[in-house]
């Protein structure tokens, strides 16, 4: 009865281990309040907004827990632990208040509703287009393309989980920039190994070079960035942008309050309906407001850029047209837009060690324009509340997914396709604004003018 496994001893030493669990689990509860109490007491001590939260300009310091704060004008913001805001870029919701991560990391809140949470609604009946644009009808009309009649499209991220944040927090975050290469990558210009000669990294192993379209390398998952001037990712497949976009707070549990994705469908419209409050004709001309070919702007700053030749055949000539893509990125002061090339040396400069594949081509036989591609927010001009680059540049993968035929809206194949949004440097602002959808590539395509960009949700 004393020293038996159910004896008086055994219960004794079971009573004590409870009492010191107890007391253990009691002193931590404890310590966790008191932990708590000083960390509201801090936020105390900030400037407090008209209904006595956190004005948000004074979380200029990372974040230990989430914080709900607010503008001088009543309007909420919700800080993740992990962020902290940056005032010089703006301290109300209209301007775009900017947070930031210990690495550097730039995004913008989106104030929404759980009711602004949803895809465009389009004003027009859903004529046929399969095969073109239509603009919809309206005060603010936006263009659609081989997009609308698709019966399958669907959101392939968590619009359950996305929609409660939002409820719970009155918004959510996008990517500041398109979405970035990591230094540690093989294919980063800031790589070691990779500063002096600035390679262009292309979709193939051709020249030496590695692909972009991957996730990982070394058994390292790949991280994109949200800053500015760095070279925008591109080259990479959908499928592998969802996954790199999961990777970049994926892993750091504790760390970020905040769960990032690939930008969906949905907030996409909803930030181009957010910014189109005050930029009333972006949904239908974004000419000024991106980097298209309809642009001449001349570059007063160095920024970091490729510039790629596309040629085509001249009346009465031979042989085919297509591509000459850069061979290295540059530093420099380009001026952007379509540009006739009239260079007549006799080594012409698309065929020099700038180029590759140049020797296809020369200019008795073809037409050739130059385009430039530009590293991330290298324009002040394309930002808008200060978002960079949604318009042009890079067209932007999102998590819009179907099985549809390109031509038949209602036939279904075995190819997954994904929906890309804003146009890009080898298009027009006209043509394809911020609003503009497409449906046509598939979720394996890569080129050089697809990119991404990377949105987050508050726990």
């Amino acid at each position: 009865m004393v020293v038996g496994e159910n004896g008086l001893i055994k219960k004794a030493e079971q009573a004590r281990d409870a009492y010191e669990n107890s007391s253990k689990k009691e002193e931590e509860g404890l310590d966790s309040m008191a932990e708590e109490y000083d960390y509201l007491m801090e936020l105390r001590k900030l400037p407090q907004g008209p209904t006595g939260k956190p004005l948000v300009e004074g979380l200029t310091e990372i974040q230990k827990r989430t914080v709900k704060a607010e503008d001088k004008y009543r309007k909420g913001v919700t800080v993740p632990k992990g962020f902290k805001v940056v005032p010089e870029c703006g301290t109300t919701v209209n301007d775009g208040i900017v947070i930031e991560d210990e690495d550097g990391n730039q995004f913008v809140w989106v104030p929404c509703t759980e009711d602004q949470y949803k895809k465009h609604e389009y004003k027009s009946p859903k004529v046929d287009d399969t095969k073109g644009s239509t603009p919809d009808s309206g005060e603010n009309p936006w263009k659609t393309h081989q997009y609308r009649q698709y019966k399958d499209w669907q959101e392939e991220s968590n619009v359950e989980t996305n929609t409660k944040s939002v409820k719970d927090n009155g918004g959510f975050y996008i990517g500041r920039y398109e979405a970035g290469v990591p230094d540690n990558a093989s294919f980063s210009v800031n790589n070691k190994s990779n500063k002096e000669t600035m390679p262009y990294y292309t979709e193939s192993n051709s020249n030496g070079n590695k692909s972009k379209n991957v996730t990982e390398e070394n058994g390292t998952k790949l991280k994109p960035v949200s800053k500015q001037g760095v070279q925008a990712w591109n080259y990479i497949n959908q499928t592998n942008a969802v996954e790199v976009s999961k990777n970049m707070y994926d892993g750091v549990e504790g760390s970020y309050g905040v769960i990032s994705q690939l930008i969906d469908g949905i907030a996409w419209d909803r930030t181009v309906d957010w910014l189109s409050g005050s930029y009333t004709q972006i949904a239908s001309e974004s000419s000024n407001y991106g980097n298209y070919i309809n642009d001449s702007t001349e570059l007063a700053k160095d920024v970091l850029y490729a510039q790629h030749v596309y040629t085509w055949v001249k009346s009465g000539q031979t042989g085919k047209s297509g591509w000459v893509y850069a061979n290295k990125y540059k530093k420099g002061k380009p001026k952007l837009g379509e540009e006739y090339l009239t260079d007549t040396e006799e080594r012409l400069k698309y065929n020099s060690a700038d180029y590759t594949d140049g020797d296809q081509y020369n200019l008795i036989t073809h037409t050739m324009t130059k385009r430039i591609e530009l590293s991330t927010g290298a324009v002040d001009n394309f930002k808008l509340k200060n978002i960079y680059d949604m318009a042009g540049n890079m067209w932007e993968w999102t998590t819009e997914t179907g099985r549809h035929s390109t031509t038949n809206p209602n036939e279904t194949t075995g190819i997954k396709y994904s929906v890309k949004r804003g146009g890009s440097f080898n298009g027009s602002g006209s043509d394809f604004p911020v609003s503009f959808c497409s449906g046509n590539d598939a979720t394996t395509t890569t080129s050089f003018y697809h990119g991404f960009r990377v949105v987050l949700y508050v726990k």
